[in-house]
């Protein structure tokens, strides 16, 4: 048993009921403590004894969570969760809000299709669940599955904002290049029910506007490919009802008072387990061949998808043959790496053409000389690796203390490219990086 509990406060209202009937399920599940319920749900024990304080109505997942950690049914209490919370809206079997606002108009639900098939990832998933409404960055490497795994938890989340999900692609890969905060805002207003002749012509006022609509409903935004902390900052929201997550390479170090998730490649077991359950059923495959595509990925959920896309096309070849082919032909692993519309050089080559010239220098320098650590470097060089480091292109080691790596895949990309690119870089990439300063 866990120290005493203090008691509701009961001046609460339904908040300070629904934390006595959470008190209740877990006094008939055994009084399991706080911390045996967060063994099995991923959140921590100070979230799941925060639920049964009375002082905040918990969120839906933590409610289902905290009930399913003392045995209780999980669809009663989601329906006493929407009554306790002015459960009006009603839900589709995703937990999607059905049916139309006050005002007529449809609950915004703009989030992209759901990842299907997501495998992995469940220290970061479990990080996500314990961050509450604080606004989230998600950044990492091109390929590194930053988006899928927003897309998952924002999925997770989608049954409590019970005033829908808003959603943008901030990248430059837009006509006419990145959309600004204003164009972002103005759809997310509209969306929100506010009529055109009434959106203010000034950013300040619809800023504004937008926050004070935040913070009084309960919505999802998550803001993908965010290009600098410039673009974001207007649409961030102090809101203990809606939540902002926020995707990008870059760390957005300029940004304050938010959460940083920074991703790195999959875990080989977690690799393998996408490799399984994505391969076609006719595909004969070896418990080492699985290892090899893995290392032949990198590791990278997007270099995976793309290989396995390219497999399928197979559906009765046996995996090794397929691997050899890869393996003896000539071809660099990157011209492998695409299908349709997906190529794993072009994501790398987005975030290369963000880099100074000087740091793409120093990343040719260091696919040519350096091996897979590249620490130490030279101190006069710490601004160029903290580019580096924040376009994807250099990453913590997994072995050793504060080592950085260059992976295997933007090696073989910045040996590529130096054929391409013009001027003297081809040249300078063979130099030394102190001498690659304009």
């Amino acid at each position: 048993m866990g120290r005493p509990e203090k008691p509701v406060n009961k001046a609460a209202g339904r908040v300070a009921q629904f934390a006595g009937e959470l008190r209740q399920l877990r006094a008939l599940g055994g009084n399991p403590t706080y911390r045996e319920m967060a063994q099995s749900t991923y959140f921590s024990p100070s979230v799941l004894s925060s639920a049964a304080s009375g002082n905040r109505m918990p969120s839906l997942s933590v409610t289902l969570a905290f009930v399913a950690a003392c045995g209780g049914d999980e669809e009663v209490w989601r329906q006493r969760w929407l009554a306790a919370t002015g459960g009006d809206v009603r839900f589709t079997a995703r937990g999607r809000p059905s049916g139309r606002r006050a005002d007529g108009l449809p609950y915004p639900m703009q989030l992209p299709q759901r990842p299907r098939g997501f495998i992995g990832r469940a220290a970061e998933l479990a990080w996500l669940r314990d961050s509450g409404d604080t606004p989230i960055v998600i950044s990492g490497a091109a390929g590194v599955g930053k988006t899928g795994l927003a897309l998952h938890h924002a999925y997770t989340r989608a049954a409590e904002m019970t005033d829908g999900q808003l959603y943008a692609d901030l990248g430059t890969h837009h006509a006419g290049g990145a959309p600004s905060p204003y164009d972002i805002l103005d759809g997310f207003l509209r969306a929100l029910g506010i009529p055109a002749d009434q959106l203010s012509v000034t950013l300040d006022h619809r800023v504004g506007l937008y926050r004070t609509l935040l913070a009084e409903r309960r919505l999802l935004v998550l803001l993908d490919n965010v290009w600098d902390e410039g673009q974001a900052r207007p649409l961030l929201v102090d809101s203990d009802t809606s939540t902002t997550i926020l995707v990008s390479r870059k760390r957005l170090l300029g940004l304050r008072d938010v959460r940083r998730l920074q991703l790195t490649k999959l875990s080989r077991a977690d690799s393998i387990a996408m490799i399984i359950t994505a391969l076609p059923p006719g595909v004969m495959a070896a418990p080492d061949d699985l290892d090899w595509l893995a290392e032949f990925c990198g590791d990278l959920p997007l270099a995976l998808d793309i290989a396995l896309r390219r497999i399928a096309l197979r559906p009765h070849a046996v995996l090794r043959q397929i691997l050899d082919g890869w393996h003896q032909n000539n071809k660099s692993v990157l011209s492998w790496l695409c299908i349709g519309d997906l190529s794993l050089r072009e994501s790398l080559r987005s975030a290369y053409l963000t880099l100074s010239r000087p740091a793409q220098i120093l990343l040719h320098w260091l696919a040519r000389t350096a091996a897979d650590d590249v620490s130490p470097l030279p101190s006069e060089e710490d601004e160029l690796v903290d580019e580096l480091i924040d376009a994807g292109m250099l990453t913590h080691a997994h072995h050793g203390p504060a080592g950085l790596g260059l992976s295997r895949l933007v090696r073989a990309f910045a040996l590529d490219i130096a054929g391409f690119v013009t001027g003297d870089l081809p040249a300078a990439a063979g130099a030394r990086p102190a001498d690659c300063r304009p």
